[in-house]
């Protein structure tokens, strides 16, 4: 007799497909149009962010994850929108989004509307922009907020390096992230003779962007 395996995902597992969907669009150009890549990378890249949302707030109390808590667990209830996750988060959860990164969520979710719902108009650097952003949002929120290097995942093969190479805009948006990142921890980052970012350790060593190891000349 045949058994069937069920089809099971939990909401980090869900997030996490989502988001291999959304790289693997930009990264290999044999999938589609340029113009069909983008619009589904956005999409798919908005469902993860949701998600990882989502997942934090279990992570505080699963009943957050409700718009009306009291309904919890029914899944004929609805979950929260990004909006009010944002806001527990902020609030219950003690997480901090900077200004800019609720600026970036909020053009995700107008354009995910504007996609899933009517009609999408944008140019090819607006899209790779808001993509872009939302790619490298999603992988620091996870490292940040849920100890959880999802970019890892993408490094075993060239499939990062294929997004660095294919989407500037992410390449620039996660390498400003990486040199705050480090600048914060007293690092003074240098810049990385393959990406041009400035994600080297300031003693030189691998690139927190790209991976490439650069050594520093102490007498430069």
């Amino acid at each position: 007799m045949v058994t069937h395996k069920a089809i099971e995902f939990d909401l980090l597992n869900n997030a996490t497909d989502s988001l291999r969907q959304a790289v693997e669009l930009l990264a290999v150009k044999q999938i589609g149009s340029d113009h069909a890549r983008l619009k589904h990378s956005i999409t798919a890249s908005a469902h993860c962010i949701e998600l990882l949302l989502k997942e934090r707030l279990r992570r505080v109390n699963p009943a957050f994850v409700w718009e009306n808590v009291d309904k919890y667990p029914s899944l004929e209830a609805r979950t929260v929108t990004v909006d009010t996750a944002i806001s527990r988060l902020k609030s219950i959860g003690k997480v901090a989004f900077t200004a800019d990164d609720e600026r970036t969520l909020r053009s995700l979710r107008r354009t995910r509307n504007a996609i899933e719902h009517y009609e999408w108009r944008a140019s090819e650097r607006e899209a790779k922009i808001i993509v872009g952003n939302a790619l490298s949002f999603a992988f620091s929120f996870a490292q940040d907020e849920l100890q959880i290097d999802l970019a890892s995942d993408f490094k075993g093969d060239d499939t990062w390096a294929m997004l660095l190479d294919e989407v500037y805009q992410f390449a620039t948006a996660h390498g400003a992230r990486l040199e705050a990142r480090m600048r914060a921890k007293g690092e003074f980052p240098q810049c990385c003779d393959e990406c041009s970012e400035l994600t080297v350790p300031m003693r030189g060593g691998s690139c927190e962007l790209c991976g490439h190891w650069q050594s520093i000349d102490d007498d430069a």
